[in-house]
């Protein structure tokens, strides 16, 4: 009798819980979609990775293996995770359940994106103070004569006016003050040390990592609750904030190009940001490079498409959208170099130095050379508003989608979470913020800047992304079948022309490119390095596992599947065969097209 009443209350809260259990939101329109990927995708690399490596890597020469790499990379790979989560519109453990020996592809995912949700708040944090610092009636990274100033300070003020006496003067007696005089090697811009001083308060390793920063702590706070508030309502909620987030950055931008481009001395950057050097293009490491931009740049590898991807109607024609996400991002990219560079140029120009001593790429770039060149400019406080606005939209964006990935993870797969409460969804997201928002303070201390370039370098980039988008390839083109897969596009969008291609793609060019690409990062390491300070033995195998804490879990779980099922690989793959065979009719029939049948009547009403 005991067990038939402990039955009775499983049923009868079983059934609670599944009255609970609120369907899964979809985008209320096609643009949410879109915008939500471009927003994503468009981000801190492409100001300050991107405009760098075309500069570096033979200026208009790099956009070659650039859109190269967009071509049997991203948009092969963007086609296979949008699909995927279009089809099965579930978050990644559902997704990949459809390929149960490659279900480790979404707990390396899941990683990736739990990496990323430390760094990225991070990173809005520093932009939030320089933000605010903005408003000061004297940038505060202009000067030498504040508390945090060492010797050796060079004032961009200083600067500014040597040039002016300079000017007022027979310039051509009369030569540019150069940034560095001949024996002062030990000298440090205002904005190096703002920096380094300021807002980082940098100790001297990783070793050290010090006291908490206040302010920084603050600024993070106010992060995660903007991130929590833009989030907590589900994509109902954050789509409509990305057709802010994603849209005004554009127009910032295109201002700043606007007046980049009449500034003295612009052409001179302009010219060495584009100038093709095709002789560059012989080095693989240029080729690399562009790879690793492109995957980075959109997002693959982490799943964050999958679940976009997952919100969407089953019959959007997924193909244009990605052809719009993949444009828009390029096209991003591209101009963001006219607004780096054109200013650069400027200040290149008054200081008589070369580009090669004034670009750089990173936070160097967006934390100390940009600022320090819109300092030149008239109204200097409102340009450096304006740029760290902008970098503080584009983060957002991205910040937008790794939270709700995360999230979709969780309650997706795991039903109590879901259903325990009304505000279950609410609840579940403030305790996952709360929880990065504590672990992201070991980066807001003196030492905190070592530890973020050793997860920026290898918890969200290197070998394991490409290795990720390797495996994604072979699961669905080798293992779940290429064929299959397309079919299952049929039926959303109808046949297509481009799908041999795209089967190819999937089979052989780009998981073969992505496996080269893992190898040659895996046999060309060298040490990390933060400027001069290398970082010790123990650090750089620390590196290492983060570097493979996400990749590892995809033949744990193939191990685990064979393991606990007790069959050899053929077996599971003929009884994969079969079970898929058995309900793909069902499936897509009652679990899709009856849905489906609804969202086109919706749009129709």
């Amino acid at each position: 009798m005991e067990s038939i009443s402990y039955s009775s209350e499983s049923t009868s809260s079983m059934e609670k819980n599944m009255s609970q259990d609120k369907p899964r939101q979809t985008w209320s329109k096609r643009w949410d979609f879109i915008l939500s990927s471009v927003g994503m995708c468009i981000g801190l690399g492409n100001i300050w990775r991107f405009p760098y490596l075309c500069f570096k890597y033979g200026g208009g020469a790099f956009l070659l293996p650039y859109w190269l790499s967009v071509l049997i990379l991203a948009i092969p790979l963007l086609i296979l995770e949008v699909s995927l989560g279009q089809s099965v519109r579930k978050g990644l453990m559902a997704s990949w359940s459809t390929v149960p020996i490659f279900k480790g592809i979404a707990f390396a995912g899941s990683v990736l994106i739990f990496h990323s949700n430390f760094c990225y708040p991070v990173i809005l944090a520093w932009v939030l103070k320089y933000l605010i610092s903005s408003f000061n009636a004297r940038l505060p990274w202009a000067t030498c004569d504040n508390a945090w100033n060492r010797d050796g300070c060079k004032g961009i003020l200083d600067e500014i006016s040597n040039l002016s006496n300079a000017s007022a003067l027979n310039t051509s007696t009369v030569p540019r003050i150069a940034w560095n005089h001949t024996n002062e090697t030990s000298t440090m811009s205002s904005a190096e040390q703002f920096w380094n001083y300021e807002v980082l308060g940098i100790s001297s390793g990783v070793e050290t990592i010090g006291n908490l920063r206040v302010d920084l702590v603050l600024y993070l706070g106010v992060i995660w609750v903007l991130g929590y508030f833009a989030t907590f309502k589900g994509i109902k909620w954050s789509a409509k904030v990305v057709y802010f987030t994603a849209t005004v950055p554009i127009v910032l931008i295109l201002v700043v190009v606007v007046r980049g481009a009449t500034l003295e001395g612009a052409s001179l950057g302009i010219y060495q940001y584009l100038t093709p050097n095709a002789t560059l293009l012989k080095n693989p490491e240029v080729w690399i490079s562009a790879a690793t931009q492109v995957l980075y740049s959109c997002c693959l590898g982490t799943g964050s498409l999958i679940t976009l991807g997952s919100y969407n109607k089953y019959h959007q024609n997924l193909l244009t959208d990605i052809l719009m996400i993949v444009v828009s991002n390029g096209l991003a990219s591209f101009l963001c170099g006219f607004a780096v560079f054109s200013t650069l140029g400027s200040m290149a120009h008054l200081q008589n130095r070369t580009m090669d001593e004034v670009a750089q790429s990173g936070p160097g770039l967006v934390f100390i050379a940009y600022p320090q060149a819109l300092t030149f400019l008239p109204l200097p406080q409102f340009w450096n508003a304006m740029f760290f606005l902008t970098i503080l939209l584009l983060g957002f964006d991205s910040q937008f989608v790794y939270v709700e990935s995360f999230c979709a993870f969780f309650l997706d797969y795991i039903r109590p979470l879901r259903t325990f409460h009304k505000y279950s969804r609410q609840i579940f997201l403030a305790f996952s913020s709360v929880g990065f928002y504590l672990g992201g303070l070991i980066f807001m201390t003196e030492g905190g800047v070592y530890v973020f370039e050793m997860f920026n370098t290898y918890g969200i980039a290197g070998w394991s992304l490409f290795f990720i988008s390797a495996c994604e390839c072979i699961a669905i083109g080798w293992v779940y079948g290429a064929d299959r897969h397309w079919d299952e596009i049929n039926r959303m969008i109808g046949p297509s022309k481009i799908r041999p291609l795209i089967i190819f793609m999937w089979k052989y060019v780009t998981p073969i490119l992505c496996l080269v690409v893992s190898v040659y990062y895996v046999t060309a390491y060298s040490p990390l390095a933060y400027g001069k300070y290398i970082y010790p033995p123990w650090a750089q195998a620390l590196c290492q596992i983060i570097s493979a804490s996400s990749a590892v879990w995809i033949p744990l779980y193939a191990v685990y599947i064979a393991i606990t099922s007790r069959k050899s690989w053929k077996e599971l793959r003929r009884r994969q065969d079969k079970q898929k065979q058995s309900t793909k009719g069902d499936k897509m029939c009652s679990e899709f097209y009856n849905g489906h049948e609804n969202d086109e009547n919706e749009e129709m009403l």
